[in-house]
């Protein structure tokens, strides 16, 4: 398998990880997430998140590889500096 990204996403775009998060980093990860979703994107609108959240008809590739790629920089965020403080 050709992977880059530290093994966590294929050339095509499926994802792979083995890594495991505690249920902590996972919920400071995902205020990373949203945030950085809001500051790319200008939205608000948790129904946009939601649809383009999930996998297409292959279950090891998201629907929206921009979102895999936010949450893998969250959970380095948090493990590099920490919960979120705003």
């Amino acid at each position: 398998m050709n992977t880059i990204d530290g093994d966590k996403i294929t050339i095509d775009d499926s994802v792979f990880s083995n890594e495991l998060i505690t249920e902590r980093e996972g919920y400071d990860a995902v205020l990373y997430m949203l945030n950085t979703y809001w500051e790319e994107t200008g939205s608000d609108d948790s129904t946009e998140l939601l649809n383009k959240s999930g996998y297409g008809s292959d279950t090891f590739k998201p629907k929206d590889s921009d979102l895999w790629r936010y949450w893998l920089e969250a959970i380095d965020k948090v493990k590099k500096v920490g919960p979120p403080l705003f």
